[in-house]
């Protein structure tokens, strides 16, 4: 295959030479023409001045005469000649369009001959070839089937036979090689692929050979495949003889499951795939062999895999797959070094990652303690061999993999099947040892190798530690006699770090990153190893304040080391923040006094403000220091933003989470009380819950508008806090008016009093200062670089006069309902609703707002419908001759109002476009 690509490149580029050539031919020939002309034209132009030139004096003159005055010479006009195109353009004349033509029809036939070349030789030398030993394998088993058919031919002559024609096949084959290659391969191909059917036949429908024997055979049959593709040197042989080999043992299978017979076979096949890997540079021939044996051994596990019974043998033929193609792609790329190196790293990484899915699968059935003792055995030792030889000859793509493939494991382990009582001590080796091997390896690929820069280094190290840390942590905590350690087992990793620090300070003084990174973890576990003796809050707390001071120290004493690592810190507290709040929500029953949280007085809402005024140092010393450089690009443009933002979210939650807590424990109260906790009342608490969390949340957004309006002065912020009020005004217009309806109707049922009806004015309040507030928006500064002014009034007016439109309907209903009057849902809305419409068209009017007007044109067309199909059903004559009456002045206002106003409207309509 690669002979015949190489030939054929060698034809493409002599075509390219020939259609070159040809192309100067034609540019030369043009030049000689174009030469020819010119001196045919100044010859012609010699010879009219002689003709025009007086006779000279006879022989006989005397010298004494006069001398005779010449008339000059005319101006000889230059003749206009176009330059040569030197394969670009050519001449206008007809002759050098003759020439064209006929050159380009020569180029156009010559790359035509060529096309048809290269097609007929492509077709003679191996189309042909292979339709023909395809035709022939048909051809010799129709004779065969004719002979059985009719008995000509006793089983065991047809097995000879067709073992006699392939060989034949094969020799000649090998007999015509040194002329004829594509050809004789082809008939080799043929030939051993007609010995693998032969002797499967002749197991299986004859049981002329016993299973042993067509095992042999077929093994023999797959050697000698391979070495025929090394001695044609063509892949697509090696390929056949792969595929013939894997389906041996399917096709030879009595159904024993002996699987010790099958993966030994699978890897000596893999053996000879690496043999190969020597002399050859065959990536395909790489992959098919790592997908039949990964496919094979994913069927195998996914559907007769046993931890009880096939364990070991999983672990052991995992391992030698995994090393055997390894192997292949490490030869690939130490000895076949003239080829591109990113394809074996690809194929090593992608065995790489097969293999750890494999090992985490069989990690999730492991239930027996010395099998996990065996596992991570296994896993850490093959770690070890994968990093060993990684950075040197594949890349460090490789270390990325195992680091957390092998994590992923244990934590998938850990999560799946630890028990406290018989897995600690394994869990706490193993979580040593795979912290122990990628210690050391960071550590020896950056002092010693330099093959990780430093932030790859402090990421992993920093990274690793943490990792090696919560699994410690979690074993200690499990059990109460080692959950007094917790202390110490922090300062012990403190220590620890200072030791190496001091180690590779001395060793190797200028590795100062290292010690850099090693003095950050020495910081970070001596800084909570008296927190963790206590609850979570005060570890998010100490986290916060360390994030704050290494910012601040990396920013102002410029150790960039110190600023990145605040960056994880602060991701550490902020998880450790949301945790804190889900673990007080699920831990918090109705009746369990010890998770109920006071109001304010709660070590979730002091951390939380704890946790506020560090990202608000952070955010402050960012804003401050904005002249010195950011050591990280990617990240300047949106850090403030990031901060901030979580700094506002932790203020605004804060509080709302109190609210919860006030309402939480009135359940509790009520519970407690004479009558106990009933359904309705549980209603009740829950609906004053969530109206006065939104109360809240309206008032936090018209304050935090107010703040930023006339402090901050962000254009990020202001676009968010639009963007949430909007959000809460629709929130408050949908779902806070049902709350605010359901409490209406247990006020008017008697359950409850009308303070919870009051709660309707305070949330209309609340809509008022964040519309407000949005007005205040409107047009400034801090949102006319992402809105239009225009665009910004028609946003606030459909939020306004929305709201207000949902609200006051909502409010008529309701005080129609308190004050007995019937029939609110349909003579009092319809009224309002038209009453409303034509206020819209008068403000639509006056102020010169189209959208207005027709959303008012669209609320009549609503409530006409309205009236028709819903309110004329039941009502009385004189409600319903009211309403037909009110709303039919309405229209005739509104009508009047168009008709009166109509050159004011429609000219507004027109300078609006004109100006537009």
């Amino acid at each position: 295959m690669e002979l015949d690509q190489k030939i054929a490149e060698l034809e493409s580029r002599i075509d390219r030479l020939v259609r070159t050539q040809i192309g100067f031919q034609t540019e030369i020939n043009a030049l000689r023409s174009e030469l020819s002309r010119l001196r045919s034209t100044e010859f012609a132009i010699n010879e009219d001045l002689r003709a025009e030139a007086p006779a000279q004096p006879a022989a006989h003159a005397t010298p004494a005469s006069p001398p005779q005055t010449h008339r000059p010479r005319p101006p000889v006009r230059p003749v206009a000649a176009e330059p040569p195109g030197f394969g670009s353009t050519y001449y206008s004349t007809a002759k050098q369009d003759t020439q064209k033509e006929h050159a380009a029809a020569g180029i156009f036939s010559k790359y035509s001959e060529s096309a048809k070349a290269d097609l007929e030789k492509f077709i003679g030398e191996n189309l042909i070839s292979k339709i023909g030993i395809l035709v022939l394998i048909i051809g010799v088993g129709i004779g065969v089937k004719y002979s059985i058919d009719n008995n000509l031919i006793s089983p065991l002559a047809r097995v000879i036979l067709a073992y006699l024609f392939a060989f034949g096949l094969v020799a000649l084959a090998v007999r015509l090689k040194p002329k004829y290659l594509n050809f004789s391969a082809a008939l080799l191909s043929g030939g051993m692929a007609i010995l693998y059917f032969v002797t499967y036949f002749a197991y299986s429908a004859y049981s002329l050979i016993g299973q042993g024997a067509a095992f042999g055979l077929m093994a023999l049959f797959t050697v000698m495949t391979v070495a025929a593709a090394l001695f044609f040197n063509r892949q697509v042989i090696a390929h056949i003889g792969l595929v013939g080999a894997y389906a041996v043992p399917f096709l030879l299978s009595s159904e024993t499951g002996n699987y010790l017979f099958l993966f030994t076979y699978m890897a000596i096949i893999n053996a000879g795939i690496l043999a190969v890997s020597i002399q050859r540079y065959w990536p395909p021939l790489f992959y098919t062999a790592s997908g039949f044996t990964w496919l094979i051994f994913f069927f195998w596990f996914v559907s007769r895999y046993s931890s009880a019974e096939h364990f070991t043998l999983g672990l052991a033929f995992l391992a030698a797959f995994f090393l055997v193609f390894f192997a292949t792609r490490f030869v690939q790329t130490v000895v076949h070094h003239e080829h591109d190196k990113v394809e074996p790293t690809i194929g090593a990484a992608a065995t790489a990652v097969v293999f750890y899915g494999f090992c985490f699968s069989i990690s999730q059935q492991v239930v027996l303690t010395g099998q996990i003792w065996t596992l991570f055995a296994y896993l850490a030792v093959l770690t070890c061999a994968l990093l060993a030889v990684s950075l040197r000859f594949v890349g460090k793509y490789l270390v990325y993999i195992s680091f957390v493939s092998v994590w992923l494991i244990f934590s998938g382990w850990f999560l799946a099947r630890y028990e406290q009582s018989s897995h600690a001590f394994p869990a706490a080796v193993f979580a040593a040892v795979f912290f122990s091997i990628f210690y050391g390896a960071m550590l020896y690929y950056r002092l010693i190798t330099g093959k990780i820069d430093l932030v790859e280094n402090a990421g992993l190290v920093l990274t690793n530690s943490f990792l090696f840390y919560g699994f410690g942590y979690s074993i200690l905590n499990g059990s109460e006699t080692s959950s007094n350690l917790l202390g110490a087992y922090t300062a012990g990793h403190s220590a620890l770090h200072l030791g190496v620090a001091y180690i590779v300070g001395r060793l190797k003084p200028a590795a100062d990153d290292v010690v850099q990174v090693l003095t950050i973890l020495v910081l970070t576990f001596a800084s909570i190893a008296i927190p963790v003796q206590f609850d979570g809050n005060q570890v998010t707390m100490i986290w916060s304040v360390e994030a704050a001071l290494l910012f601040w120290f990396g920013r102002h004493r410029g150790v960039r080391l110190f600023e990145l690592y605040s960056y994880p810190v602060m991701l550490l507290a902020t998880v450790n923040m949301f945790l804190d709040w889900a673990r007080a929500y699920f831990e918090r029953t109705e009746f369990a006094s010890e998770f109920n949280l006071q109001p304010i007085a709660n070590g979730n809402f002091i951390t939380a403000l704890v946790y506020i005024a560090s990202f608000a140092v952070i955010f402050a010393i960012s804003r401050d220091s904005e002249e010195i450089p950011d050591p990280v690009p990617s990240l300047t443009r949106y850090f403030g933003y990031l901060i901030s933002g979580l700094a506002v979210f932790v203020l605004y939650n804060a509080f709302r989470i109190e609210i919860g807590n006030y309402f939480h424990l009135q359940l509790v109260a009520a519970n407690e009380a004479e009558g106990g906790l009933t359904s309705s009342i549980r209603e009740i608490l829950f609906s004053k819950n969530a109206m006065w969390q939104l109360n809240y949340s309206l008032l936090f957004l018209a304050a935090m508008a107010a703040v930023n309006l006339r402090k901050v002065r962000s254009r990020a912020l202001g676009s968010v806090n639009v963007a949430a009020g909007l959000f809460f005004l629709l929130l408050a217009a949908t779902a806070g008016m049902v709350v605010l309806y359901d409490l209406r109707v247990a006020y008017t049922t008697g359950s409850i009093g009308y303070s919870a009806v009051a709660i309707r004015y305070v949330t209309y309040l609340c809509s008022a200062l964040l519309l407000a507030a949005i007005y205040s928006y409107r047009g400034g500064e801090t949102t006319t670089h992402r809105i239009p002014a225009a665009r910004g009034d028609q946003v606030f007016e459909a939020a306004a006069y929305g709201f207000t439109f949902i609200a006051a309907s909502c409010e008529l209903v309701n005080l129609m309902a308190q004050f007995g009057i019937p029939d609110a849902a349909k003579l009092g809305l319809s009224i309002f609703w038209g009453i409303y419409a034509l206020a819209l068209i008068v403000i639509g009017i006056r102020w010169n707002r189209k959208h207005l007007r027709i959303a008012a044109i669209v609320l009549l067309a609503v409530t006409l419908v309205k009236l028709f199909f819903y309110d004329v059903a039941d009502l009385d004559t004189i409600p319903r001759t009211i309403l037909f009456v009110t709303l039919g002045l309405t229209l005739l206002l509104i009508s009047f109002l168009y008709n009166k106003y109509k050159n004011a409207i429609f000219g507004f309509a027109e300078e609006s476009e004109e100006e537009s």
